[in-house]
């Protein structure tokens, strides 16, 4: 008989690393765990995104519109732990580089931020920024709920890619989670899409599998494969795309 995953662990672990929630952890690390963990990715990415909301909304009524989006912007990053932000730093260095894919895995693995990734970090935190200030008023707590777990649902499109590197959490995940992870995942970011309103909840979902299946040709062609950075760029470039989205979709 296969072993069954806990999924009281996986869903710890998956709180336990994507976020900076205190969450208490078993003393024994299983593979198959983490591997199914991944089921319950959205579900963070939502819990992040109404935190995030509800601070929004409760500061904007004391404080500029700047300064509001400026704070939550801290927030929604602290709460991740900065994880995301690290691989899209890294992927900016890597792939943006004229290089071999060997060689830009070596740059990707280097701790040292680069001229590519600094500037990458930064725009990127301006555009969050400024897509959190000028989102409508009529976005409500769902959105950002709806914004943090379809970019982790998308994301684990990823996993089928090949393995850029052999090792780290992305190989772990990758050989532990099942062939239709994406599938299981659904669930929460499709009823989340469903309470935004139908049709533009769905769009949201399809705008963020069209960015994750075009970077997912760009890591393909780039590196040969997923890494943990591949998959920290997704996550965050997939909320921004959906914040870029908003500001014109309903």
């Amino acid at each position: 008989m296969s072993e069954k995953p806990d999924f009281l662990n996986s869903l710890r672990m998956a709180l336990g690393f994507l976020t900076i929630l205190p969450v208490p952890q078993k003393s024994e690390w299983s593979d198959l765990d983490f591997g199914w963990s991944a089921v319950f990715y959205p579900l963070t990415g939502a819990l992040i995104g109404v935190c995030t909301a509800g601070f929004f909304r409760i500061i904007s009524g004391y404080l500029a519109g700047p300064v509001a989006a400026f704070l939550s912007l801290i927030i929604w990053i602290l709460l991740s732990g900065g994880l995301h932000w690290d691989g899209l730093a890294d992927c900016m260095d890597g792939f943006c580089c004229s290089a071999s894919p060997g060689r830009r895995l070596e740059i990707m693995k280097d701790s040292r931020l680069g001229t590519y990734g600094a500037l990458g970090i930064f725009c990127c935190l301006i555009l969050k920024w400024l897509c959190i200030w000028y989102l409508p008023q009529n976005k409500s707590l769902v959105f950002f709920a709806l914004a943090g777990a379809s970019a982790r649902w998308a994301m684990l499109f990823l996993t089928r890619l090949p393995l850029a590197n052999p090792n780290g959490m992305a190989a772990m995940l990758k050989r532990n989670c099942p062939q239709k992870i994406v599938l299981y995942a659904l669930p929460l970011p499709l009823l989340l899409a469903i309470l935004y309103g139908i049709p533009y909840g769905v769009f949201y979902l399809l705008i963020n599998v069209i960015f994750v299946w075009l970077w997912r040709m760009a890591a393909k062609k780039k590196i040969g494969g997923v890494n943990g950075d591949v998959l920290g760029f997704s996550i965050e470039m997939g909320e921004i795309v959906l914040l870029l989205a908003a500001q014109v979709l309903p």
